[in-house]
């Protein structure tokens, strides 16, 4: 095991840069019950740099996404009973997929079976790098096969229950043994993993990084969702930034504590996502001239 304490810088932009030029970001996922979870996503990745930001929703829930911030795109896409992304949105979230450079899949989507088994014939079929978060987590069960499969970069996004669910473990072991638990997830998935907690660590099953921004002022609804948007923004912008996988989730780890920190200033509370996203932009110039 190699570890890797600092997070890599990102390169500055050149002066030609435009919006197709430094990351196109789709997100899908979204309910009736969960509209705002897609919306801090794209959000997040948009603040993170993203030129471009698709969230794609069932069709009810659309307008109340659009309303959130007016630079996102949104697409409706066909829902079932409950307000849920249904099985018809198949070919519509792949034909969108074609036009974007990332994907990150299941903020707010719900645990409906239908949906459920759409998040993962999204994530088998999809040609593009996915950041596999939230309820596409729960899809996966404890199956981590198909993910091996996959042509294309996958990070997968686990706090310490979802991790413990795909390893087919408890919370309290993983949590006893984080490092472990990272790096089983990430050699039998494949994937790169960032496991959230205290001291968030980043694998590949062999290098690993350990968070040292962010801390408990980040315990607060919604910010998961922003960390997701960050690393699609990253993994969209691969070029622009000048990241591999590993490093991309790694770096927007980082940048996503070091909003939280500057949002909070003195507090130790009372943070919320929105604040977070907020505070991307000059978390992300800090990166540019190297971590501290």
């Amino acid at each position: 095991m190699k570890r890797l304490l600092r997070p890599p810088r990102l390169k500055a932009r050149p002066l030609d840069a435009h919006k197709a030029s430094v990351g196109r970001v789709l997100v899908v996922g979204g309910s009736a019950e969960m509209p705002g979870a897609p919306a801090l996503a794209g959000i997040g990745a948009l603040r993170a740099g993203a030129g471009l930001v698709r969230v794609a929703v069932p069709r009810g829930v659309q307008p109340t996404v659009a309303g959130f911030q007016p630079e996102l795109l949104t697409l409706r896409l066909p829902q079932g009973a409950g307000g849920h992304l249904a099985a018809a949105a198949l070919r519509a979230i792949l034909a969108a997929a074609l036009g974007f450079d990332a994907l990150v899949l299941g903020p707010g989507a719900g645990r409906a079976p239908a949906t459920q088994a759409l998040l993962r014939e999204v994530l088998a079929r999809c040609p593009l790098p996915v950041i596999v978060d939230a309820d596409a987590l729960y899809a996966l069960g404890g199956s981590l096969a198909p993910l091996r499969k996959r042509a294309h970069p996958t990070v997968l996004t686990p706090h310490e229950g979802e991790a413990a669910r795909l390893l087919g473990s408890t919370a309290p072991t993983v949590r006893r043994g984080r490092v472990a638990a990272a790096q089983a997830l990430a050699r039998r998935s494949g994937a790169v993993v960032l496991l959230k907690g205290p001291g968030t660590l980043v694998t590949d099953g062999e290098r690993i990084y350990t968070n040292r921004s962010g801390g408990p002022v980040l315990a607060s609804a919604g910010t998961g969702d922003v960390l997701a948007g960050v690393v699609g923004a990253f993994l969209a912008g691969a070029q622009a930034t000048g990241l591999g996988t590993l490093e991309a989730a790694a770096a927007a780890a980082y940048v996503h504590g070091l909003a939280a920190q500057q949002a909070a200033g003195r507090a130790e509370r009372g943070v919320l996502a929105g604040d977070v996203a907020r505070a991307l932009p000059l978390a992300v110039a800090e990166l540019v001239r190297g971590p501290r």
